[in-house]
């Protein structure tokens, strides 16, 4: 699976605020920021319908996060 790198600023407290939790919690601050983007994501395409249509209307290799919450998605709200 391809990944991409993102990158964002944040201020240097909060930064060492981050890397604190991720180190107490032993995860990453990639794994803990994508999990938390991810929870985000998930809750926006259930609660947002222009967020659900774009989701659907995408094309996912099988495998991946996406073709699976597509798949949740689509048997939540009865897609076909």
């Amino acid at each position: 699976m391809h990944t991409k790198r993102v990158n964002f600023n944040m201020q240097s407290d909060c930064h060492a605020l981050l890397k604190s939790v991720c180190a107490i919690k032993r995860v990453s601050v990639s794994e803990y920021c994508y999990g938390l983007l991810a929870e985000k994501f998930a809750e926006l395409v259930r609660t947002d319908p222009q967020i659900r249509q774009m989701l659907i209307s995408g094309n996912y290799p099988p495998g991946t996060n996406a073709h699976h919450l597509k798949k949740q998605i689509m048997e939540e709200f009865s897609f076909e």
